[in-house]
């Protein structure tokens, strides 16, 4: 199954939770769907902030923006966070809002669980929220395209101090992105023609972004293989 990124913006949730009158933590999750049980899927330092008052930002079908508690769509915050790896799923129990979920969710056999990531020469595209920004009015996340511009590396975590692995993207990223799915869409367009995969794989979830003094920035990524240990 191809999805174009119109389509994949209904995956997505801006993940919001209030730590003042003023100012809110914010991430972006995505929804997951495996043996028919629904997942949030985000980054670990993402998830542990989250209590009580979080709240999720989505779209309904006229694009408009619907604010959900998250205590509403679970049965008490039980998130499952890997030991080493940024990355964590909390099950959905919907109830009442079971119909919010219907065509929102990522099919878990298009997750990459292996170790063979992308290609470089893949046009990669992460959905999500930079900022907050993307649920005033309308609901429109942002995206953004780049390329791997790495395999698979070993380096430590930006919020601890724990090497995990990673993989790097040629541009960087920016708060609020993080927990944000990133995405080989399996299809490329050069003017009028279209080349297409099998499917839409997600490769990962969105880190953060590593800096040095020069200005330099590039974006890393958790790749979802970690999830195995997960589910």
């Amino acid at each position: 199954m191809i999805i174009t990124r119109d389509q994949a913006f209904v995956i997505v949730c801006n993940i919001r939770t209030p730590i003042s009158d003023n100012r809110e933590n914010v991430g972006t999750g995505s929804f997951i769907v495996k043996d028919n049980r629904i997942y949030l899927l985000t980054a670990a330092h993402v998830a542990i902030e989250t209590n009580k008052n979080t709240y999720l930002a989505l779209g309904d079908k006229k694009s408009n923006c619907i604010k959900v508690p998250i205590i509403e769509l679970v049965d008490y915050l039980d998130w499952s966070i890997h030991r080493t790896a940024d990355i964590a799923i909390l099950e959905m129990i919907p109830n009442k809002h079971m119909q919010m979920f219907e065509g929102r969710c990522f099919p878990y056999d298009h997750i990459n669980l292996t170790e063979n990531i992308a290609s470089r020469d893949d046009e990669i595209t992460i959905i999500g929220f930079p900022n907050g920004l993307g649920i005033d009015g309308k609901f429109s996340p942002l995206t953004f395209r780049s390329h791997l511009s790495s395999g698979l590396i070993t380096l430590k975590r930006a919020d601890k101090n724990i090497y995990t692995e990673f993989f790097c993207l040629e541009n960087p990223s920016m708060g609020g992105y993080s927990g944000a799915p990133v995405l080989d869409l399996g299809y490329s367009v050069w003017g009028n023609a279209t080349s297409t995969k099998e499917k839409t794989i997600m490769q990962g979830v969105v880190h953060g972004t590593m800096s040095d003094n020069t200005g330099g920035k590039i974006a890393l990524i958790t790749p979802t293989y970690f999830l195995k240990d997960l589910l």
